[in-house]
């Protein structure tokens, strides 16, 4: 990586942290600056300013949970694919946790204006899970159980923990949550593929 991919990379890396903890409104281009050793003025050279950041850490974010998506689909048969999405998201989720936190974020900053900004992120996963499921309803709520199951693990792990009584993030905990989320992509053996709604 060249200098200049550096700097980005250690850019992206501090708004990623920076936009998780404090959401885009209340995120410190000096804090993230400051993370990534850089002036505020070379943010602004690099990205564009704040909003521009944030944005290009969403999409950066995004676009590496597609291709670990994308690599489990491609990896065996369509009948072991929804434990390979299943898995796959889960170890995603379990190196870039902050990715859930910057995302439910967002929602809740925008308030009513969110569902543009949700339908923005969720095409991407819409299509590739289309693709390989169909179109139908059914489909469509399995892969919202899917994700929900796996996603909301994170989101809520303070009340994760406090309803299991034990340390959420031990490799114990996540090792059995994992293999949970992943026998649970046994319905989607039921789901009818590629029927149009």
């Amino acid at each position: 990586m060249d200098e200049s991919g550096d700097v980005k990379h250690r850019i992206l890396a501090a708004g990623r942290a920076e936009f998780a903890r404090h959401g885009l409104s209340a995120g410190s281009v000096r804090a993230i600056g400051q993370r990534a050793g850089v002036t505020a003025a070379m943010i602004n050279y690099y990205f564009g300013g704040k909003r521009a950041l944030y944005d290009a850490v969403v999409a950066e974010a995004q676009g590496r949970l597609l291709e670990r998506l994308s690599a489990a689909v491609a990896a065996g048969d369509r009948a072991s694919l929804a434990p390979r999405l299943a898995a796959a998201y889960f170890d995603f989720l379990v190196e870039e946790q902050a990715l859930q936190r910057l995302l439910l974020r967002e929602m809740l900053d925008r308030g009513n204006g969110a569902r543009p900004a949700a339908a923005r992120h969720v095409q991407p996963l819409r299509a590739l899970f289309e693709r390989h499921f169909g179109r139908n309803g059914e489909a469509a709520h399995l892969a919202i159980s899917l994700f929900g199951a796996v996603a909301g693990y994170f989101l809520y792990e303070p009340i994760v923990g406090a309803f299991l009584g034990l340390d959420p993030h031990s490799r114990t905990s996540l090792a059995r949550r994992r293999r949970h989320v992943v026998r649970l992509t046994t319905m989607f053996n039921h789901a009818s593929p590629q029927e149009s709604r």
